[in-house]
């Protein structure tokens, strides 16, 4: 896999953890740069279901011919889409799509561009 240490994948400990979090209705939250995969609190079912659909389709829609988008990107269409939404009370979305990324980063989903600055991000391609 990836020699980026904030690619995965992770354990199967943070997988066994993720199961878990579901049948809560939660999602466990990976961060391949922690121990054992797991950055230690979970996000609740419904809202990382739309943080990811956001950040898919917004490298999809987006993507530049490296298949890359900013960061910053992903942020501003995920306050455009969910700022309102009754899942999101706070309407501050920044770091709920930060985190969310650095999970799909750890469950190879996406991947950072390496030594883009500022961050970019793109589909996972492997290594």
């Amino acid at each position: 896999m990836s020699t980026d240490p904030h690619s995965g994948p992770v354990g199967e400990k943070a997988w066994a953890e993720d199961a878990l979090a579901r049948d809560r209705g939660r999602v466990q939250m990976f961060n391949a740069t922690r121990p054992d995969g797991l950055d230690g609190w979970t996000i609740a079912l419904e809202q990382y279901d739309l943080l990811v659909e956001v950040i898919l389709a917004t490298i999809d829609r987006f993507a530049d011919d490296d298949g890359s988008v900013p960061l910053q990107l992903i942020v501003t269409e995920a306050q455009q889409q969910l700022g309102a939404n009754a899942a999101f009370p706070g309407g501050r979305l920044s770091n709920y799509v930060r985190y969310t990324k650095v999970d799909l980063e750890a469950r190879c989903v996406v991947e950072r561009v390496p030594r883009s600055s500022p961050q970019r991000v793109r589909l996972f391609a492997g290594s």
